[in-house]
């Protein structure tokens, strides 16, 4: 195995000058991302949408990549946070803050009761419960019973009059201001800052005993039985927590659309979802945001592709968008099998190694030893 570049102790001085130095360019580069797009309005929203893809890839990947089962209904979570806030922000005159505590806590409900199949089906039979969850969505969306059309407009979708706005004090600074562009830019900031909190919030998760016992059953179910881990209590909770990051998902999309429609969370966003999980990396904190950004701009690329084969022009804008969307997904699964995130882990191995800090016992059996 080739020596990297640079070779850090876990913990040590220079691994924290490292995670400083690596951390305060990602945050500038963050900052300073919307002023660097050229049309600005349309590019900012399209980064937007890959952020809150993201949350709720993030909420996906906590099912399928950390605890083994599969969900594929998370469209229908966005939808539901969309729908609940939309519907507070505009008929009760809610603020779009305080709709936060709310959508996630209606969609963790919804994804425990869709989490309680969970507990006597498996496989490709629990993906077929997640699938239709999905695919009714848009039609329960519509539903005259219980005055559930009202709430989210029919098929006319539901329209909020407030948009989220900076505030006075905060107009001038960075960029920001009243034109479209500027507030464009402005909710960019607030659902960058809601993206990173849920991103936090997911890898204190996975990092704490709730997300070893939640790892180790899909690792082994059995074994995890054995060892006194409550199986039906962390699959059910599972299954709410990741549905909650897909109401947040839900949230942001209304802060930054003003506009939720049935048509918009159909089985088409719960593929892009799917694909934009596999893409960045399952299992993988990263690769929410990786395989969400791939899957906005790539299309956005491809709708400006040209390309002449003498006989006729492959035209991205045209009917063959999709196929040649489908033909680069299938590059780089083949190229980088693990997801992107996989992809730039093994070329950040190449130039930095971060090696465990002995214990202080063997630095005193080495200095005894040398000495």
């Amino acid at each position: 195995m080739k020596k990297a570049m640079f070779t850090f102790a876990q913990g040590g001085k220079q691994h924290r000058t490292y995670l400083l130095i690596a951390w305060g360019l990602f945050l500038l580069f963050v900052l300073v991302l919307p002023h660097l797009l050229g049309d600005r309005y349309y590019l900012v929203s399209r980064l937007n949408r890959a952020l809150f893809m993201a949350v709720a890839i993030l909420g996906m990947n906590l099912v399928i990549g950390y605890s083994g089962l599969i969900a594929l209904g998370h469209s229908a979570f966005i939808g539901i946070g969309a729908f609940t806030t939309a519907s507070l922000v505009q008929d009760e005159g809610w603020d779009y803050w305080m709709t936060i505590p709310v959508s996630m806590l209606l969609t963790f409900f919804v994804g425990v009761l869709l989490g309680i199949p969970a507990l006597r089906i498996k496989g490709l039979y629990l993906a077929l419960v997640t699938v239709a969850f999905a695919s009714v969505f848009p039609s329960l969306a519509k539903m005259h019973l219980w005055g559930i059309d009202k709430r989210t407009g029919g098929v006319n979708g539901k329209k909020i009059d407030e948009r989220v706005a900076a505030p006075e004090w905060l107009q001038g600074i960075i960029g920001i201001g009243n034109t479209p562009d500027e507030q464009a830019v402005y909710r960019y900031y607030i659902i960058a800052i809601l993206s990173g909190l849920a991103w936090l919030l997911t890898r204190n998760l996975i990092k704490s005993r709730s997300g070893r016992a939640i790892i180790a059953i899909r690792d082994n179910e059995t074994g995890a039985a054995v060892s006194g881990i409550n199986l039906p209590l962390y699959k059910v909770l599972t299954f709410g927590v990741s549905a909650s990051l897909g109401g947040l998902a839900g949230v942001m999309w209304s802060m930054d659309r003003a506009f939720a429609a049935e048509q918009d969370f159909t089985f088409v966003l719960a593929i892009d979802l799917l694909v934009g999980l596999v893409i960045g990396g399952v299992a993988t904190l990263q690769g929410g945001l990786i395989g969400a950004l791939v899957v906005v701009f790539v299309r956005e690329l491809t709708k400006g592709l040209q390309i002449p084969l003498g006989f006729t022009t492959i035209d991205g804008a045209g009917p063959l968008s999709q196929a040649i969307f489908g033909v680069i997904l299938i590059l780089v699964t083949f190229f980088a099998p693990g997801g992107l995130a996989s992809l730039t882990r093994k070329i950040k191995a190449k130039v930095i190694q971060v090696v465990p800090q002995p214990p202080p016992e063997a630095l005193v059996a080495r200095d005894a030893a040398m000495a």
